[in-house]
């Protein structure tokens, strides 16, 4: 599992749609040439909201929220967004209303289930509120139980238990909620979610909705993106904790979506440093330069006990001797800093030519003096796994 964060426009639909009422904001991206003339669409005598709707943190410190604006200037603060480089904005209607109207909800999965927060001293001073905050676990069965004890309505609590279980969301942020009455409106909205569930959740959220920070590429990031963009085979890369101890070389979409799960599952979720997959049969300098960004990234790590996971289901058509040869020149390149920083390479991987794969890398790490375990397809997934977490717990 990978927790993404899609833009808040789709977190409106999703909300303002469980809620009962129709959004009526637009969505902006600057790479369609149009978007000034359909900003022409909007009203001339209403006052508007913009924002950068790329996953940015503190946008209103950055200056990338404006309030209470005309169509004229919404139209330049949107030119301004986009000069600093930005390609998603947002402009919706603006909500007048009073400071004391203003709630915070956040939701949240965690390990022991699914979690509310609430606080009645919402909006952009809720870090300086964060004695104002009551949390309560959240079930379907207890949601009343879970409203009562943060006096926050009931129906408002059934209907985001229900939006975020169907949207597989990770965590549900709503910053502030305007509270009147029985009308409740999300001024301000984040949502994170299930990358995996992407095939479970139908038209609720897509691929297309997920949104990063402009800066927030890594430079692996970029070097694996340019190099699928090159390649008919799947390449992807994405970093989550450059200080983490479990690296990950994963082949095939359901074996890396597998190989996550069972790290959570163990409770080494924070120790994932990587996701992403090589598949569709690159070819061995393909392999070697998508493995070359990973065991930088290891290398780089301050973790203590590091591993690095080469795994995978049995392929049906990616050549693993050939795979297996661009990792091992990978490797090749780094061995010394690897033995040096007492790296562990653990291996379990099928498919056609696995035997030789398997025997060639065994061979290579033996002779290196790299730890290793290299298993086939007799041995599961989820045992590789487990070797993996107990070398880096040893």
């Amino acid at each position: 599992m990978s927790r993404v964060k899609i833009s808040e426009y789709k977190a409106k639909q999703l909300l303002f749609g469980v809620l009962g009422q129709e959004y009526t904001g637009m969505s902006i991206d600057f790479s369609q040439e149009q978007w000034r003339s359909d900003l022409q669409q909007l009203p001339d005598d209403q006052r508007f909201v913009a924002k950068v709707d790329q996953a940015v943190k503190k946008r209103n410190q950055l200056g990338l929220v404006t309030v209470n604006r005309s169509k004229a200037e919404i139209i330049g603060d949107l030119e301004g967004f986009q000069g600093q480089g930005y390609r998603y904005a947002l402009v919706e209607p603006f909500v007048a209303h009073e400071k004391e109207e203003e709630r915070y909800i956040a939701i949240q999965r965690t390990e022991n289930g699914v979690v509310i927060s609430y606080s009645s001293l919402g909006g952009v001073d809720i870090e300086n509120n964060a004695h104002s905050l009551v949390s309560a676990s959240f079930a379907e069965e207890a949601y009343s139980e879970a409203a009562n004890t943060l006096e926050l309505p009931n129906d408002l609590a059934k209907k985001l238990y229900d939006v975020f279980q169907d949207a597989h969301m990770t965590y549900l942020e709503i910053n502030p909620c305007v509270i009147r009455g029985q009308e409740y409106t999300p001024l301000d909205a984040a949502v994170e979610v299930d990358s995996s569930a992407a095939f479970f959740v139908g038209e609720a959220w897509t691929e297309a909705d997920v949104r990063t920070p402009k800066s927030s590429m890594h430079p692996a990031e970029k070097a694996v993106e340019e190099l699928a963009s090159k390649s008919p085979a799947s390449l992807s890369l994405k970093v989550l904790n450059p200080d983490g101890a479990l690296f990950l070389l994963l082949s095939g979409g359901g074996a890396s979506v597998v190989v996550a799960d069972e790290i959570s599952n163990l409770g080494h979720h924070e120790d994932i440093a990587n996701y992403g997959e090589y598949s569709g049969n690159p070819n061995e300098e393909e392999t070697y330069l998508y493995a070359t960004q990973v065991l930088a990234l290891l290398l780089a790590s301050r973790a203590g006990h590091k591993v690095l996971l080469i795994a995978g289901g049995v392929a049906n058509f990616t050549d693993v001797a050939k795979t297996f040869k661009g990792i091992m020149r990978a490797i090749k390149d780094v061995q010394n800093e690897l033995v040096a920083q007492n790296v562990a390479i653990l291996i379990r991987r099928g498919g056609p030519n696995q035997q030789k794969g398997l025997a060639d890398m065994k061979q290579f790490l033996d002779a290196a003096h790299i730890s290793n375990n290299v298993h086939g397809p007799d041995v599961s997934l989820a045992r590789a796994v487990a070797e993996a977490v107990e070398r880096i717990a040893a």
